[in-house]
């Protein structure tokens, strides 16, 4: 009997298509945007929430927020009850626009707000009455101590300021962008980085800038900004140091190296014309200063100091009058607190003096009395000459009666 086998297996070839990439692309395409099918972003979307008040941070209601973007249709929200908005679910692969408006209050539009997929962005607006006066003052802690300063300018302009520490902004630079989109009627600027972000992200706003040791080192100016020197006319404050010590020959100085050096620049010429010596001490980082100080030992009769990076904190005034009193050394202090710590004298006013300066051009520029650039960089006029009587009596120094100055004892 035979058995029958079957056919022994053989390969039989396939003619499969193969997919080109345009294929492959395309259908990954219509998989994402097929009716019914989520988007690709969906799985990580963004979302936008945020608050509306007013100028004393009472929320407002039923205030109305647009959510747009170039390619993007427009998203509306009303703000509750607590003034809170929210957007969920926003496709984070655009750059956005959104606004807020309600009747009786400013219109406030912040462009070019970028978004992170699975992450939430916060708004915050703050909507002002259409003829409110609206100062706002971004500040920076360097290197000055901005506080005195505000306590000065507020002393005009009240509750009308309003503080934004850019140090404690995640994105500086956004925060500024966000002052201008609020259109105040005034930026205040104080310390180096916030001019400088000022004078990047501004340029459509009436800024007054200050606390800035010497802005002639830097391109700040633009068309609407002026700036509030502290820093001292050379001639007047040798004029003062003569005037106190007749017949000094030499005298010291000891600065912040990248900082001051327009003002020493101006001392030497001054004192060229008056006959006398200048030595200089460059520092370039608070652990120098000792031995710069050391270093002017017996080389001089007096010892000036600046207004800047490095005399600017409580430590470096007290290690500086210390080592002045021990080396029984006249000292000429850029403020009043030095003063009270041991210097003979002071040629510049408080924080909050100088503060109280600039609420004054505010007003001027605010008013339209006066523009921007016709200050430009405007040196400080006021002047606080205190002088202690102890430490002059230390030294064997007579101050001259004729002198208007501030007792300091």
């Amino acid at each position: 009997m035979s058995r029958a086998h079957p056919p022994a297996a053989r390969e039989v070839p396939m003619n499969i298509p193969r997919r080109s990439a345009g294929m492959t692309f395309l259908a990954l395409l219509l998989a994402a945007t097929w009716p019914g099918q989520a988007p690709l972003w969906a799985e990580s979307p963004a979302t936008v929430t945020g608050t509306v008040v007013d100028p004393d941070g009472k929320p407002l209601p039923e205030a109305r927020v647009v959510l747009s973007g170039e390619g993007v249709s427009p998203t509306r929200a009303l703000s509750n009850a607590a003034g809170r908005f929210r957007f969920p679910a926003v496709n984070p692969h655009h750059v956005y626009s959104i606004t807020a408006d309600l009747p009786g209050f400013k219109t406030i539009t912040y462009d070019a707000m970028a978004l992170e997929a699975g992450r939430t962005r916060v708004v915050k607006f703050r909507l002002t009455h259409p003829g409110d006066l609206d100062i706002v003052a971004l500040v920076t802690r360097d290197p000055f101590p901005y506080d005195e300063f505000l306590h000065g300018f507020g002393s005009r302009f009240g509750a009308h300021v309003r503080v934004v520490d850019l140090d404690r902004e995640r994105d500086p630079a956004e925060a500024v962008r966000r002052t201008r989109a609020e259109r105040p009627d005034l930026i205040l600027g104080t310390g180096l980085r916030a001019a400088r972000l000022i004078r990047r992200e501004v340029g459509d706003i009436p800024s007054l800038l200050t606390l800035v040791t010497d802005p002639r080192r830097y391109d700040l100016q633009t068309n609407t900004t002026c700036f509030l020197m502290g820093q001292p006319d050379a001639d007047w404050l040798l004029d003062r140091l003569t005037e106190i010590l007749p017949g000094i020959q030499r005298i010291g100085m000891v600065y912040q190296a990248e900082v001051s050096s327009l003002l020493a620049r101006d001392l030497r010429q001054a004192a060229e014309r008056r006959g006398l010596w200048l030595e200089f001490r460059l520092v370039h980082t608070p652990r120098e200063l000792q031995s710069a100080l050391n270093s002017l030992r017996g080389l001089m009769e007096a010892l000036v100091v600046p207004d800047d990076d490095l005399t600017s904190t409580p430590r470096a005034r007290d290690r500086i009058t210390a080592w002045a009193l021990k080396n029984r050394v006249p000292l000429a202090a850029p403020s009043p607190d030095w003063v009270d710590h041991g210097a003979l004298f002071s040629y510049g006013a408080s924080y909050e003096r100088r503060g109280e300066e600039a609420s004054r051009i505010a007003d001027l520029i605010l008013r339209g009395v006066l523009h921007p650039t016709d200050f430009h960089v405007l040196r400080s006029s006021e002047v606080q000459m205190a002088v202690n009587q102890q430490t002059a009596m230390i030294l064997g120094v007579i101050i001259p009666a004729n002198l208007l100055i501030d007792q300091h004892d």
